[in-house]
């Protein structure tokens, strides 16, 4: 019955059991790109020469997982889309004046 409860302390034991069972997962997520980042360091320090090439372009591709699993901010994300206040108060100036006319 997920979702049965909308307030009280019967939401609030619901929602910390949502909550850690999401963080139980991310964690999950992250011991399995530790793994994966020391099972390829080892490659990028002992393969062959085609071996490290590979493991150097998933390296990258890891540390972007990491990046975004940890919530650093890289340099490449989209700019905030939100409406700027000054915006929101021109149009709504701009409202009151054309009702008021």
């Amino acid at each position: 019955m997920k979702g049965f409860w909308t307030y009280g302390p019967f939401k609030e034991f619901e929602d910390k059991i949502t909550q850690r069972q999401f963080k139980m997962e991310q964690m999950e997520h992250l011991m399995a790109l530790i793994e994966e980042d020391k099972t390829n360091q080892e490659l990028i320090l002992s393969g062959s020469v085609d071996e490290k090439l590979i493991a150097s372009m998933i390296q990258l591709d890891i540390d972007k997982k990491m990046a975004i699993l940890l919530g650093v901010p890289d340099g490449h994300e989209k700019t905030n889309d939100e409406i700027s206040r000054e915006t929101l108060l021109e149009l709504i100036g701009k409202r009151t004046e054309d009702e008021t006319r």
